[in-house]
């Protein structure tokens, strides 16, 4: 499992311009007193050696982090498609031996502490992309993407698509379905009112957030 671990480098997602949270990054915003960004990092960085971020803003408090920043190549804010495609490019270019991107979106604070282990798991000779479900819900933003699809990645944006399962159902793709209880592990934040949701999610919820992961869903 370390082994193709060590293939692998994850990338948390902020390329989007937010319009419903009223533009700017949202994974910097606050909730209980803490940085939606700073949850993603806090429970990713145990579980993997090389992260990244996707961004097309300058922004100044991401560089406290000493993290690589990389911007979407395509232009026109084409969304989470064209943030898997940049990172793809810059591990070609940057990082020769890594084969595998994992997409972490920006908003999504409550992800599983062994999310990296278990997309490890899945993978097969035959896999080129795992992508995560909860309770049968798809979420294509959060996946493994092997960096040879690249080519055919930046053409088919080139071609117009646009939605991440239009790209991927065109390749051998596999799915991890977490189940919960209690809430959604893979909860992401889109309005005010998420926001809200999710404060009260983690107040609640506290002791389970610690241990998700470590005993499976």
């Amino acid at each position: 499992m370390e082994k193709l671990k060590n293939k692998m480098m994850a990338m948390i997602m902020l390329g989007g311009q937010s319009k419903r949270m009223g533009g700017g990054i949202k994974s910097l915003i606050k909730f209980n007193n803490k940085l939606i960004f700073d949850r993603i990092l806090q429970r990713l960085k145990p579980q993997i050696n090389k992260i990244f971020i996707n961004c097309n803003n300058e922004e100044i408090k991401l560089k406290k982090y000493d993290i690589p920043i990389v911007k979407d190549q395509k232009k026109g804010f084409l969304g989470p498609l064209a943030g898997i495609h940049a990172g793809m490019k810059w591990i070609k270019n940057n990082e020769r031996n890594i084969n595998w991107l994992i997409s972490i979106p920006g908003d999504t604070p409550f992800i599983p502490t062994d999310l990296v282990d278990q997309l490890v798991n899945k993978t097969s000779k035959k896999s080129k992309i795992v992508l995560i479900k909860s309770k049968n819900k798809i979420h294509p933003s959060i996946g493994l993407w092997h960096i040879d699809l690249f080519n055919d990645l930046n053409i088919s944006l080139d071609e117009g698509t646009r939605k991440i399962l239009t790209w991927a159902e065109k390749h051998p793709l596999e799915y991890i379905n977490y189940s919960y209880k209690s809430y959604d592990p893979f909860f992401n934040i889109n309005s005010k009112n998420d926001l809200k949701d999710a404060s009260l999610i983690e107040k609640k919820h506290i002791n389970e957030l610690k241990n998700i992961g470590k005993t499976r869903l």
